[in-house]
């Protein structure tokens, strides 16, 4: 009799728990702003537009964002990257990778260079998948501390131009799904992306 009962107790937790478990893969990711997650850039609000001017004989470009813990400290493991919105039929995704370093005077992080992937000279370290990076430094204003930054590339197609208004980086903090939107702007300038004179 207390065996049954034991056997029906945990038949009812099992159940519990896989109906949980349902219920939050039903709902999908956990989506959150930048800063308002463990997950972040600069951990400050606000949009940044980073266009490429196309100049003779440069085809590609390769972006650069910084990606650190805003919160906790278990390590945050990326799935993928991907535009919120994409603009312009001129352009196409290249690729994306990360790197990790101190930096110096010398060796800084890049908002934008030519080509993708990126010349060694300006990016001389090891460039990682995104999938299965774990980020762990921590977001911090010292210009020595360890840096994590995430690198898009995009090349051009046509003279439409185009790229991503926003991004998306799906990942997982202790089993956890999550999402974080990114407010940045990535383009190639032309018929679909005004730009400035060059």
């Amino acid at each position: 009799m207390l065996k049954a009962r034991f056997s029906i107790v945990v038949a009812l937790g099992t159940a519990v728990v896989l109906g949980l478990t349902l219920l939050l893969w039903l709902q999908g990711p956990e989506r959150h702003a930048d800063g308002a997650g463990p997950l972040a850039s600069l951990n400050r609000p606000g949009s940044e537009a980073m266009k490429a001017q196309p100049t003779s004989g440069v085809t590609s470009w390769t972006y650069g964002l910084r990606l650190c813990l805003a919160t906790g400290s278990a390590p945050a493991i990326l799935e993928s990257v991907s535009p919120t919105v994409s603009v312009g039929t001129g352009y196409r995704f290249l690729g994306a990778g990360v790197r990790e370093w101190l930096p110096t005077q010398t060796h800084s992080p890049i908002i934008s260079v030519s080509a993708w992937p990126p010349p060694v000279e300006q990016v001389p370290d090891s460039i990682r998948a995104v999938r299965g990076f774990a980020v762990s430094t921590p977001c911090s204003d010292g210009a020595h501390d360890r840096y994590t930054e995430l690198l898009i590339g995009l090349g051009l197609v046509n003279a439409d131009g185009g790229g991503w208004q926003g991004l998306e980086i799906s990942y997982q903090v202790s089993g956890r799904h999550r999402v974080v939107a990114i407010d940045k702007v990535f383009e190639i300038c032309g018929g679909s992306v005004a730009c400035g004179p060059p």
